[in-house]
């Protein structure tokens, strides 16, 4: 269970602007812990609530449902995702090398028990919310694909790969980087959980992927 006793107590009255802003990050931090801990059926706004301290009110005033708190999580995984990838685009003089970084984190990204298990709630429980499915693909998961395909189109268009549709290329080495490390480790099997053996993957994935997209002469 979350650890209550760094939880600041909400008793009411009208909230400062930065008590508001603290109740906002405890909502997500507390959601995102029950979430994970206990499942999407086991876990409700009341015990959120509870866990918190702030009345089932002030917690319904900010999300109507269940549903649109799970989305809220879902949504500030995809950003912190997104946030990382933009910053290494923007800060970025070569392209593959960006690529590769990029792959890597998102690697690791999925791999961390919070992210693993949106994703489990995501498909375990789509039939319940398949809505929150819609929204992850449009909001998180088409950018982030974005984002790895320009970084491809300005390496073919520097003639340093071939790749005519970077979309269809993006996702090939989405396959190859994240495919079987999340089946493994939501399997319980954690044999990626050594990080030295997680990069060890990483290295062998990208250089697969590499050697079938670079042109001969940079093989």
């Amino acid at each position: 269970m979350p650890d209550t006793s760094s939880r600041t107590q909400h008793t009411g009255g009208r909230p400062t602007p930065e008590m508001s802003a603290l109740l906002d990050r405890q909502v997500l931090e507390v959601a995102t812990e029950l979430f994970v801990e206990q499942g999407y059926a086991a876990t409700s706004l009341e015990k959120i609530a509870r866990v918190i301290g702030c009345s089932k009110a002030t917690l319904y005033r900010r999300y109507s449902s269940k549903e649109d708190l799970f989305k809220a999580v879902v949504a500030e995984r995809g950003r912190m995702l997104l946030d990382e990838a933009g910053a290494v685009e923007a800060s970025s003089k070569d392209p593959l090398v960006a690529t590769k970084e990029i792959a890597l984190f998102f690697l690791d990204f999925m791999l961390r028990p919070e992210t693993r298990e949106a994703y489990r709630i995501v498909i375990g429980d789509g039939h319940r919310i398949p809505f929150i499915a819609d929204e992850m693909m449009e909001t998180i998961v088409e950018p982030f694909v974005a984002t790895l395909s320009r970084l491809l189109k300005a390496a073919a268009d520097a003639g340093r790969i071939e790749s005519r549709d970077h979309e269809e290329t993006t996702r090939v080495l989405m396959s190859f980087v994240i495919g079987w490390p999340l089946q493994n480790t939501m399997l319980g099997q954690n044999r990626m959980q050594d990080m030295d053996a997680r990069k060890r993957f990483f290295d062998r994935a990208w250089d697969i992927f590499l050697s079938g997209i670079c042109r001969r002469e940079d093989a």
